[in-house]
């Protein structure tokens, strides 16, 4: 199934995208209806999703005079109102290897930073390069979205707490992270580099994880302009989706609706030669194996 919110921003409500490319609202089947949830209730969607499943997929196939035609509408990112936002830094070999140099060196543990959940944006909305920064870069991800919560998850265990999977685009101001490097390593601005509002785009769709057999088997791939830019595989990931769960869940407790950025291949802005920036007016294209295609213009906040 191909779970989306829609609707204004603030204001999305979830469904689920049919067949025949219409979008019919999910906010009927939540208990408590008919009254329409807002951003939280993706979050009951999969916090009840195994109940729920055979009668959203009834709803999908069968005709539905609430649903509307997906081009008609907003679509907002597919998890509105996560309780935390993951991301996992320095997750894949060649990632590293033209971050550093070399791919021998690599993390025993998975690099871990909280993104806000303003910062959360959908698959079609702008991303604002922030007048702080003159080096916005991208980064195309497989975002995991948790639908079984809990806490020190076995990785043997971890992909049945999955309730499916999405594009993400970790955007970074580089100048802004690094601004202070010189000065030491304790001077890196990660949150705030990686946090501003727009700076996780999300979607177009949440799809269930019953329909990727294998989250290391996936493709992910970014255009800047129509100039392919990055071309990975989650095969090169250092820690793969299961291991990353249980790595986060050691240390907190994950709740249905939690998202976890899961890093990003080789290509990214930085280290192309010259470093290539995204600019105002710029559109990027990012997709990811069965996970559709996510595109986004960049704007400028000035």
């Amino acid at each position: 199934m191909r779970l989306v919110s829609f609707g204004a921003p603030g204001s999305e409500q979830p469904g689920v995208l049919r067949d025949d490319g219409r979008v019919s609202p999910l906010g009927p089947l939540l208990p408590g209806a008919p009254a329409l949830p807002g951003p939280s209730g993706m979050n009951e969607i999969l916090a009840h999703l195994p109940a729920l499943r055979d009668p959203i997929e009834a709803l999908a196939a069968g005709p539905d005079p609430a649903a509307v035609p997906v081009e008609a509408v907003r679509l907002g990112p597919p998890v509105p109102a996560p309780g935390a936002i993951v991301a996992v830094g320095a997750n894949y070999r060649a990632h590293i290897e033209e971050i550093t140099g070399s791919a021998d060196n690599l993390p025993s543990l998975p690099v871990l930073f909280i993104k806000p959940a303003t910062s959360l944006g959908g698959p079609n909305d702008p991303v604002v390069r922030p007048a702080e920064s003159a080096e916005l870069d991208y980064e195309c991800e497989l975002a995991v979205v948790i639908g079984r919560g809990g806490r020190r998850i076995e990785a043997s265990d971890a992909l049945g707490h999955v309730a499916g999977y999405m594009i993400a685009n970790d955007v970074s101001a580089r100048d802004v992270m690094l601004r202070d490097i010189a000065r030491g390593p304790a001077f890196f601005q990660v949150a705030r580099g990686k946090g501003y509002d727009t700076f996780c785009p999300t979607g177009p769709w949440l799809l269930t994880a019953d329909e990727v057999p294998d989250p290391q088997a996936l493709t992910l791939r970014t255009w800047v302009n129509g100039a392919p830019r990055q071309h990975g595989t989650s095969a090169d990931m250092v820690f793969g989706v299961a291991e990353i769960i249980a790595s986060v869940s050691e240390f907190m407790t994950l709740r249905p609706g939690d998202v976890i950025l899961t890093g990003t291949p080789a290509g990214v802005g930085i280290s192309q030669n010259p470093p290539a920036y995204l600019e105002p007016g710029d559109v990027l294209r990012l997709t990811v194996t069965g996970l559709g295609t996510m595109e986004t213009k960049i704007a400028s906040d000035a």
